[in-house]
């Protein structure tokens, strides 16, 4: 069932009301300098009224409601549409949608989840901070891309941290880090990366694009939210080229300690290759001095243990062990 909140402000008047309606929400536009409507779990009828009450075009309302849009940037007439995507950790990492309509008065955000970014935009409103006041839709607009944002940065902490503890299990014991691990991060990566430039060049159309909706003051905080992108791509790309290389290094270490053990086993092989050749021939069914008396004993273990310590001062002249 779709939830809609609205918050409505101006440089001197607030209002913030819970599970409301569109047809309230279109009220309070005509108030209020600046009105914020965000709707969770839109249903058809929600966006019929969206459609009614706010003109806005069916098709941006069709792709608010799909969850695999890549981000983007339309225009319709006097409303900017935009796609935008924040980054979800949990067991797995994803990426959720959060779909935004822009006009002069009015700015409606609609997702399925619950989004902290946009709860920490709500306390700076109600905290009635003096920049959001008074200013108008087009800087609402850029406080939630910012903190969408800003989000990305202890996300990318934390793949730096388990890059680098990745790292110490490779060169610690490459035979028990699985490939798999190596593979599975390389693969979160380029998901990010391949979502987020999307994201970064629909910022930069907003940015280098003459859109009335923006104010030209406005335009220079957009820039810092493209640079801030900038920064995040940059880090992914590091990232992804870490453990690319770091895949290459563990099948070496493992081919390394393969042939050590290849190594060992061959070593020990030869060592043993005299005490095969004599107890073979001391076993055969034939005389030989010492035939079924301990002499014949000392005899052998003699003759393996003499050929033994020369193979092996043989190997390790040859440094070979």
């Amino acid at each position: 069932m779709a939830r809609i909140e609205v918050m409505a402000y101006s440089p001197t008047d607030f209002l913030e009301e819970q599970d409301c309606t569109v047809g309230r929400c279109r009220e309070l536009v005509e108030k209020f300098a600046v009105t914020w409507v965000n709707i969770v779990d839109p249903d058809s009828r929600t966006l019929q009224e969206l459609e009614t009450l706010f003109a806005l075009h069916p098709l941006a309302l069709e792709d608010s409601t799909r969850s695999y849009i890549t981000p983007k940037v339309e225009v319709y007439d006097d409303t900017l549409f935009m796609v935008a995507r924040t980054i979800v950790w949990t067991e797995e990492i994803t990426t959720d949608q959060l779909s935004m309509f822009l006009s002069r008065r009015v700015l409606i955000t609609i997702h399925d989840k619950v989004f902290p970014q946009l709860e920490d935009v709500r306390v700076r409103i109600r905290r009635k901070n003096p920049k959001l006041l008074k200013s108008g839709t087009d800087y609402l607009f850029y406080s939630i891309m910012d903190m969408i944002v800003d989000s990305y940065f202890p996300h990318l902490d934390r793949f730096n941290e388990v890059i680098s503890n990745l790292e110490d299990e490779v060169i610690k014991a490459p035979m028990k880090t699985g490939i798999n691990r190596i593979h599975d991060i390389r693969t979160d990566l380029l998901m990010l990366r391949n979502s987020l430039t999307s994201q970064r060049d629909a910022i930069a159309q907003l940015y280098r694009a003459d859109m009335p909706v923006f104010k030209k003051e406005t335009k220079v905080y957009i820039r810092d939210i493209y640079d801030h992108m900038i920064r995040v791509l940059d880090n992914l790309d590091t990232y992804r080229e870490v453990v690319s290389s770091l895949m290459e290094v563990q099948s070496t270490l493992v081919g390394n300690s393969l042939n050590e053990v290849i190594k060992v086993l061959t070593v020990i092989f030869t060592i043993t290759i005299p005490a095969s050749i004599i107890t073979s021939a001391f076993g055969m069914n034939v005389m030989y001095p010492g035939f079924g008396a301990w002499e014949g004993l000392a005899i052998a273990l003699s003759l393996i243990l003499g050929f033994s310590m020369l193979t092996v001062w043989y190997l390790r002249r040859k440094g070979w062990i």
